[in-house]
């Protein structure tokens, strides 16, 4: 494993510090296999070797996800295409699976098959077998079903014991439930051996991979006594990898990830301000909730947080917050225990502490603690009874109470099942700490970084561009002369769009593009790009997504529309350049063996600039968000931003904890589908989006025919309603009591516009520039003033009785430019 993790380093392959138990091996550090000192923070060897384990220690590595085919490349070529094999994985039938292949088999209807396959309980313990049970459904079973549950039980047993087609599919379904259906390749375990692979296991091809594959299992190979390496791809370490070379190449700073402080303080705020959009492991919004209120100061906070924050344990994490600030008394059932919960506030997070605990008390061997450890761990009844007695009797030995030493074990019994590994824990607190590090530090790489390889999922590039905003992080649109091939950072630490994130612009013209530039220096013209780029390098596809994605806006001289404006004989200006382009190099071409070349050149004159009318914002918008699928250049609601603000109780995404409620909502309406029932009356199905989020709705009957004028793509709207159960449903769906336009809304529902000045910014120059914005802004809307005294915490209220302003979205913009704040009333 050394000389794998030294080697992937050497071939700028990213590993991470480590996962699993092979954490508390300090061999396994002291090689640089993991990353994380196992002595500074209490991690135990035992849980990855000790003499009562009898397989091999399991060392599972990341890499990055981009370098790890590198590794695995790596490892055939120095062990043989012969004595390197990837793993077998074996797909089984389960219930519903069986009753719809033995179905599909007996030619029994497929609605019959489904009504059936739906009828069968839920439960994820539920099987055939199991509900088909002859002394009736399994006991260990019934234990754990609702009564509904049970109900569908007894009436898929019904089924079952009919003497009908489906009784008889029912039950050759239950014998077949298990067995064998298909065959996968294991995601990242490999098996090397010291010989021939055919020596070992028997193996076959595969049709998706190139190596041979065994026909072991992972466990039978394990039991066989093969060395299986687990050698993971980990998107995050490939995220930081692009992040820190984007760190050097921008400010020339140099960034080894595995050196940072763990105390740094910056880093701190951000996991206590909860800011953890895009953080390894944290980013959830309840995980965001809880580092708020744990406020996190030390690196060990991180790694119980990412222990805790799971099924099962997250219910200690009140507790555990509530004792970090001293609001819980801190607890132990003996003296004894201090020692090793004290960094867990007295709550047993990880199965490390159990342990040493049982070390500690009952005078367990390091062994013996690790199958409990296991046992408890996997539930496994014989072991725990066994372990139990010999802790009992240790324990008493050690002089402890048996009712304290009860009370321990039936708390490992109810925990022990769900506690974490601390080793792995800490491994990936530490990648979350080296995320956090650089979102902290280096905002805008690392934004850059995390765009780049979300870049095929526009729901997250979307999400993550939100993201960007919140934090005061500029993302500009693509742009020919500075934009690389993926998400990057220019010289004014401003995030620039990647023109391969253009839909329709391939890898391929970017590179010209980008080689071209990087030798001769920036495009001066659309024309001087047509002139400098090869033949065949660009077509009209790319150059049209080029111009709607904004690719095209440094050349300032030609607006986007005419682009696609009828020019000469051509039936767009886009054809007459790619024409031009081919005329120039053609005439170059020839030029080449002509003692006129150099003056043929400029024969053939560039083509004039036809005339357009410029495309409506919304029309822009709509082609922009085509090709790079969201948008960049601007938003269909900005002009209307401070109403919203004002005037809606919520934004979309935030709908769902106003149930029940009337709300108030606004954005523009993305899908629109009108249709007719069957009863010849009109319906429709609406989609409405706005800065966070979108909603869909359908509207039927009397509101249909009151509101579908007004709900048709494009339009900018305002309604209320109430997001509210749908009856015979656990559907939600928003009820709508009114719709009117945005614009007209704004209009009636603004009153008045407030602007706060602090006192210490009142100056002459302060007092004319907001006059003068006043005034090329007359409008309807009252105007008053909040002066703000923040030394003295006093306020002075003012109403302007000459002034009246029209308070749309560009005087709020300009306003707020001036550093003051203002609101809509």
């Amino acid at each position: 494993m050394q000389d794998f993790t030294t080697t992937a380093r050497q071939m700028g392959v990213a590993v991470g510090p480590g996962r699993g138990s092979a954490a508390g091996s300090a061999v396994a550090y002291c090689l640089g296999i993991t990353n994380v000192d196992p002595i500074k923070y209490d991690l135990l060897f035992e849980r990855f070797l000790n003499p009562e384990r009898v397989s091999m220690p399991d060392i599972d590595i990341d890499f990055d996800d981009e370098g790890r085919d590198k590794v695995i490349n790596y490892v055939v070529e120095k062990y043989g295409r012969n004595q390197v094999a990837q793993i077998v994985t074996y797909g089984t039938m389960a219930a519903k699976l069986s009753l719809r292949d033995v179905g599909r088999v007996m030619n029994i209807p497929l609605s019959e098959v489904d009504k059936v396959a739906k009828s069968f309980p839920n439960h994820l313990e539920a099987t055939l077998k199991k509900v088909l049970a002859k002394e009736g459904i399994d006991p260990g079973l019934k234990e754990k079903l609702n009564s509904d549950e049970i109900e569908r039980a007894n009436q898929f047993r019904k089924i079952a014991e009919a003497k009908t087609d489906i009784g008889q599919m029912i039950q050759t379904a239950a014998k077949l439930e298990g067995s064998v259906r298909n065959t996968g390749i294991h995601a990242c375990g490999v098996v090397i051996t010291p010989d021939d692979i055919t020596k070992y296991v028997p193996v076959s091809t595969a049709k998706d991979s190139d190596l041979l594959v065994t026909q072991f299992d992972n466990s039978v190979a394990e039991n066989a006594g093969l060395l299986k390496m687990d050698f993971l791809g980990l998107r995050t370490l490939t995220i930081i990898r692009d992040a820190v070379r984007m760190i050097e190449e921008t400010r020339g700073v140099k960034i080894d990830v595995d050196e940072i402080p763990l105390d740094d303080e910056l880093t701190y705020q951000l996991f206590q301000r909860g800011e953890t959009n895009a953080i390894f492991q944290y980013e959830s919004s309840g995980m965001q909730k809880y580092l708020k209120d744990l406020s996190p100061t030390k690196f060990q906070d991180l790694i119980a947080m990412n222990a805790l924050y799971r099924p099962g344990p997250l219910a200690y994490i009140p507790s555990f917050v509530a004792r970090s600030h001293g609001r819980e008394p801190i607890s132990y059932d003996l003296p004894e225990m201090e020692e090793y919960l004290a960094e867990t506030y007295g709550i047993t997070v990880y199965q490390e502490q159990v342990m040493l605990l049982s070390q500690k008390l009952a005078g367990f061997t390091k062994g013996q603690a690790d199958a409990l450890r296991k046992g408890m761990g996997k539930k496994k009844k014989d072991i725990i009874d066994a372990m139990y007695a010999k802790f009992i009797e240790g324990g008493t030995a050690n002089k402890h109470p048996k009712d304290k030493l009860d009370k321990i074990w039936k708390d490992w019994e109810a925990f022990a099942s769900y506690a974490f590994n601390k080793s792995h824990s800490t491994c990936y607190a530490l990648v979350a700490f080296q995320t956090a590090y650089l979102k902290a530090h280096y905002p805008a790489e690392f934004m850059a970084s995390v765009l780049t390889h979300s870049k095929n999922d526009i729901s997250k590039v979307t999400f993550f561009l939100k993201e960007c905003k919140r934090m005061g992080q500029e993302v500009l649109g693509p742009n020919v002369n500075e934009s690389a091939s993926d998400f990057s950072v220019n010289k004014k630490g401003q995030i620039r769009f990647g023109l391969s994130a253009l839909k329709g612009v391939g890898e391929g013209p970017v590179e010209e593009i980008m080689k071209e530039r990087q030798e001769n220096g920036h495009f001066a013209s659309v024309f001087d790009l047509i002139r400098r780029l090869q033949m065949g390098a660009i077509n009209k596809k790319v150059v049209e997504s080029l111009v709607l994605g904004g690719g095209l806006d440094c050349f300032e001289e030609i607006d986007r529309a005419q682009y696609f404006a009828p020019s000469d004989k051509y039936e767009t200006f886009i054809e007459h350049l790619l024409k031009y382009g081919q005329a120039y190099h053609g005439q170059l071409a020839s030029a080449v063996s002509s003692l006129f070349g150099e003056a043929s050149e400029s024969m053939i004159p560039e083509p004039v600039l036809p005339p357009f009318s410029p495309w409506p914002l919304m029309d822009k918008l709509n082609r922009e968000k085509e090709v790079t699928g969201i948008y960049i250049s601007g938003h269909p609601l900005d002009d209307y931003r401070a109403e919203i603000e004002a005037h809606t109780t919520c934004n979309l995404e935030e709908i769902e904890n106003f149930i029940g409620k009337e709300v108030k909502v606004a954005g523009i309406v993305m899908k629109a589908q009108h249709r007719i029932s069957k009863k010849g009356t009109g319906y429709g199905q609406f989609t409405l989006q706005d800065f966070a989020g979108s909603l869909d709705f359908p509207l039927f009957s009397e509101d249909y025919q009151k509101y579908k004028s007004l709900l048709e793509e494009g339009q900018c709207v305002f309604m209320r309603g109430i997001y509210q159960q749908r009856a015979y449903s656990e559907e939600m769906q928003f009820k709508i009591n009114e719709v009117t336009l945005l614009e007209t809304t704004s209009n009636k529902l603004t009153q008045s516009v407030t602007l706060q000045i602090p006192l210490e910014a009142i100056s002459e120059e302060m007092i004319e520039q907001v006059d003068d914005i006043c005034l090329r802004h007359k409008g309807q809307h009252k105007l008053k003033v909040v002066i703000v005294d923040r030394s003295s915490q006093l306020t002075l209220a003012l109403s302007s009785k000459a002034r009246k302003v029209h308070a749309d979205n560009e005087f709020i913009v300009e306003v707020e430019k001036m550093g003051l704040a203002c609101k809509l009333n």
